[in-house]
């Protein structure tokens, strides 16, 4: 199943301020801007995904991170956003500002139950927490009735009026939320990302005949999605060559570079990688093939 990153990171990006009014309904617009900054962090981090806050009763950085697969190490890895974040101020001179870290999962299979980190040790605690905003315990109707228009792709997701709602009257009420919103292309890049997340939970035949792929097909979220699943099946393939002759030339002992191989997903380091390896008369020189060239690339 194709990865929903790209249309996650663009439902973010449509209405950020929706987002932080659904987390604290007193927040005005206005209030909203992304958070800036040219500090990179040594590791993958999302700051991109953050928001500053100016709130008069005191202002905040709000971090959403949207979950669409399982992570084990995910409150490590949120812990380590909030260093990021704070070392980014600490360098501009700005100290450590309140930060409220908010972890969203769309389906309830991405959820390990895993959100809390304890640790004591001769005079420190750690005691490290985030709000969880699990999307199907959340009311379609609110969002609606609020016009929150930058969650509505994932109104399909989330509990309906009654308990015994179909799949079809789900999707009816959601896109019919969409239909009234008058900005054409925000409505196209909102249905193209209802359509990509609504996949996940019902049949790929009830979104297509509901969402038409005429409605949503001029979206850039839509074209990029495209885009990325075609990159993606690339990636693969290329992976595959590579470890089959990684197999056949070294056998057994060469599983750990296969799984290091697998773990690339940019074409480009694949491709020079495949242009390379087989080159390779000893697994040494594989390895060291496989740990240049994505070095070079990095």
């Amino acid at each position: 199943m194709p990865r929903i990153d790209t249309p996650v990171k663009r439902l973010f990006q449509l209405r950020p301020a929706d987002w932080a009014r659904y987390m604290d309904p007193v927040c005005r617009e206005e209030w909203v801007k992304h958070f800036q900054t040219d500090f990179t962090p040594r590791k993958e981090s999302r700051l991109d995904n953050v928001l500053e806050i100016a709130d008069p009763a005191g202002p905040y950085l709000l971090n959403l991170e949207p979950m669409g697969y399982r992570d084990a190490t995910l409150p490590a890895r949120m812990l380590r956003y909030r260093a990021d974040m704070w070392e980014a101020t600490l360098k501009k001179g700005r100290g450590t500002p309140s930060i409220r870290q908010v972890v969203i999962f769309f389906y309830e299979a991405d959820d390990n139950g895993l959100h809390h980190l304890r640790d004591r040790w001769n005079g420190g605690i750690l005691d490290y927490a985030y709000i969880v905003l699990r999307v199907w315990e959340q009311y379609r109707q609110d969002v609606i009735a609020s016009r929150l228009v930058g969650l509505y792709p994932l109104l399909p997701l989330m509990k309906g009026g009654k308990p015994d709602e179909t799949p079809r009257e789900a999707l009816q009420e959601s896109i019919d939320a969409v239909q009234i919103v008058q900005d054409e292309s925000v409505k196209k890049e909102l249905l193209a990302v209802m359509a990509i997340l609504a996949g996940r939970k019902y049949s790929v035949e009830l979104v297509r005949s509901m969402i038409r792929r005429e409605m949503i097909m001029e979206s850039a979220i839509f074209q990029e999605w495209v885009k990325d699943i075609v990159e993606e099946k690339t990636a693969l393939k290329t992976q595959e060559a590579i470890c089959k002759f990684l197999s056949a030339k070294f056998g057994d002992i060469s599983r750990d570079l296969q799984g290091r191989v697998k773990r690339i997903g940019n074409v480009d380091t694949l491709d020079a990688i495949l242009d390379r390896i087989f080159t390779a008369d000893s697994l040494k020189d594989a390895t060291y093939i496989v740990d240049t060239v994505s070095q070079s690339q990095a």
